[in-house]
């Protein structure tokens, strides 16, 4: 679903490539392990890479979005957007857009929802770790 191409070397590294920038935008590292085969899930979202002492399988992106909950509400992240589902009138709102961080959209790992301040943190795992805090508008019943 998206044009980037995986790599696996003797530098003990398994990198991941933009093809419309021609640069590395992920790198996975084992320290005493050398890669030398890669295979993709024809369907799903699932690699396996070799190296000497065994296999690993892992994933690009995770399916399940970041959320969080409070009372009512679920906050989590869809499409590049912030939104909230009130499950009780069982309607969903775009709340506000999240920026993308660096280059392209990462979507992020973890969310968390301040009911005090009225604002939600998100977490993404590009170069160890970005923060990001937005305060929600105080009425949010319109499109973002």
């Amino acid at each position: 679903r998206q044009e980037l191409i995986i790599s696996v070397a003797e530098d003990k590294c398994i990198r991941v490539w933009d093809m419309s920038k021609r640069t590395a935008v992920q790198t996975f590292r084992r320290e005493h392990d050398r890669f030398w085969a890669l295979t993709a899930h024809p369907e799903l979202n699932l690699f396996a890479a070799g190296h000497d002492n065994g296999l690993i399988v892992f994933k690009l992106e995770r399916e399940r979005p970041a959320y969080s909950v409070h009372q009512n509400n679920l906050f989590y992240i869809k499409d590049k957007y912030l939104r909230v589902h009130d499950y009780a009138n069982s309607q969903d709102t775009a709340v506000l857009a999240v920026r993308r961080t660096g280059s392209q959209f990462i979507q992020p790992r973890a969310l968390s929802y301040n009911p005090a301040e009225r604002a939600v943190l998100i977490t993404s795992t590009v170069d160890g770790g970005t923060y990001e805090l937005y305060n929600l508008p105080k009425d949010y019943a319109g499109e973002a």
